[in-house]
């Protein structure tokens, strides 16, 4: 191993014979003795020869070097270099060539490189012996997860701010915690964004992982992993771009085989069935009845996908003159559900003359039920809540729910309905205010005078058994700073539990999700 480490020469392309020969691992990663020094690294052999950090994040390492005969370390040279974990693309048995990170006994680096796999090697060789020890490790640079939020200054310039902590990352160590700033531009060449709507993702696990930053009339297309931008062209999505471009709202349910991705586009319907052969990721044509397109609202609500449920979403149809609910299946076909005898019929809202409920709000409820916002516009904009069940083939009318007497109600302006009971929040002025269906009165769970409270939305992860569906977050601006608060509440009655958590240095928020 000696003589093979003091003659062998690095050349560009590291061959696989190089990773498995002088890269030799016998699985002891405390000390690799050779006859002039010894090497240690603390943090690797606790983790038995394999480190994470987040990507942008700065590598610190002070390894612990025994040196034998009396030498210093003034008579060694050192080589920090990282290594590809994967082979080209076009060649099995070559890797990328080592990129040299440093040449002092300490390291330093500020991670830039793409999150992935990758070998950090230390090379200890004697300036005059040349005999030389190679001390390696597996580094996992990660891309950056969190509470993902988009945010414009003043001048109205963009960018993710990554709220993060154990509760919504579990695993994290101390340095990981924290608000990660600016992170858009980090990863762009400071490029920053601009005219924000709302955000969408992706997460398939595989080439098609993708973040979304939709525009009121187009989109910026990024890598998942890395933030970094792949397009902004609009029409790039589809396989024929529309007529107009009006991006309302997206949805794709979890990366779990044969799921259908939807976007609702200037009021049409678009898919991609990911379940078709060579399915590339481009949106159909608009969804249509004898090629008429249908038309909705804004609004998605999301079924998840557990067995049983046959349906992966919920959409408002507001062509037809009654107002109906209609769902997308897990294959992409698409149905209309009728329930004439049910509490109220979710094919036909307004069955007569009498009332005109319109939706103002719609999304998913406990357990993937749907719960829908209405405003009577025969009867002072009268305030409804409606409940059904659209997860299988079979609809339930569950419940409607007279919202007039509560609390600020007429002048909500943001809702969100917890997905493991039967609670809705609601957001007027400054005020959050937190209801059990069917209840005559609301708790007020927050109220910050002077603050506008500009998003809301519930924290879901359908991994965090712990955590998913039991935090809400609520953004304020005051004209001239944006804060973040995160609530941890009673999923079934909607109560606050524990200390409200608030973050601040923020912009105006736009729009909030969770970003795995």
């Amino acid at each position: 191993m000696k003589n093979r480490a003091r003659y062998m020469l690095f050349t560009l392309i590291v061959s696989l014979f190089f990773i498995t020969s002088c890269f030799e691992d016998k699985g002891n990663y405390d000390y690799v003795d050779i006859k002039d020094a010894a090497v240690n690294i603390p943090e690797v052999t606790q983790n038995k020869g394999q480190i994470s950090r987040d990507r942008y994040s700065v590598l610190e390492l002070n390894p612990e070097i025994v040196l034998n005969d009396g030498a210093s370390a003034a008579e060694f040279d050192f080589e920090w270099s990282l290594y590809s974990q994967h082979p080209l693309a076009d060649d099995e048995d070559h890797y990328a060539p080592k990129k040299i990170m440093g040449n002092e006994q300490t390291l330093k680096y500020t991670l830039v490189e793409a999150p992935d796999k990758y070998y950090v090697v230390l090379k200890v060789t004697h300036k005059v012996t040349k005999v030389c020890t190679d001390y390696r490790f597996k580094l996992d640079i990660n891309s950056v997860i969190g509470w993902l939020i988009y945010d414009e200054n003043a001048a109205g310039e963009g960018d993710f701010q990554i709220v993060r902590d154990a509760e919504i990352v579990p695993g994290l160590s101390v340095s990981q915690k924290g608000v990660v700033r600016n992170y858009f531009s980090a990863s762009n060449s400071g490029k920053k964004l601009r005219d924000g709507k709302f955000l969408g993702r992706r997460n398939m696990n595989n080439a098609y992982d993708h973040l979304f930053l939709f525009k009121a009339d187009g989109v910026v297309k990024m890598e998942a992993g890395s933030y970094e931008v792949l397009s902004e062209d609009y029409g790039t999505l589809f396989m024929k771009a529309p007529k107009v471009n009006a991006p309302m709202a997206h949805y794709y349910p979890s990366p779990v085989y044969g799921a259908v991705e939807i976007l609702v586009n200037d009021n049409e319907v678009h898919l991609v069935k990911w379940n078709t052969m060579g399915q590339k990721d481009q949106l159909a044509a608009p969804l249509a009845s004898w090629g008429v397109p249908y038309k909705m609202s804004s609004f998605i609500a999301p079924i998840p996908v557990v067995s049983g449920n046959t349906n992966r979403a919920v959409l408002y149809d507001i062509k037809s003159t009654k107002g109906q609910f209609f769902t997308i299946v897990n294959n992409g076909s698409t149905s209309s559900p009728k329930t004439p005898t049910g509490v109220f019929n979710t094919g036909a809202i307004n069955p007569d003359k009498t009332t005109k409920l319109q939706l103002k709000y719609m999304g998913q409820g406990r357990d993937g039920i749907t719960c829908a916002i209405f405003k009577d516009a025969l009867a002072a904009e009268k305030p409804w809540l409606y409940v059904a069940d659209l997860r299988t083939t079979t609809p339930l009318a569950l419940a409607k729910h007279d919202l007039s007497g509560l609390e600020n109600i007429n002048a909500a302006n943001q809702f969100v309905f917890g997905t493991r009971g039967d609670v809705m929040f609601y957001a007027a002025g400054s005020s959050v205010y937190s209801y059990l269906f069917g209840s005559t009165g609301v708790t007020t769970i927050l109220s910050k005078a002077g603050e506008e409270i500009v998003s809301m939305k519930l924290y879901t992860h359908f991994a965090n058994e712990d955590y998913s569906g039991r935090i809400l977050f609520v953004a304020t601006y005051d004209g001239s700073q944006g804060r973040v608060y995160k609530i941890k509440f009673n999923e079934l009655n909607g109560q606050v539990e524990g200390e409200i958590e608030s973050f601040t240095g923020f912009g105006k928020v736009i729009d909030m999700i969770d970003k795995e």
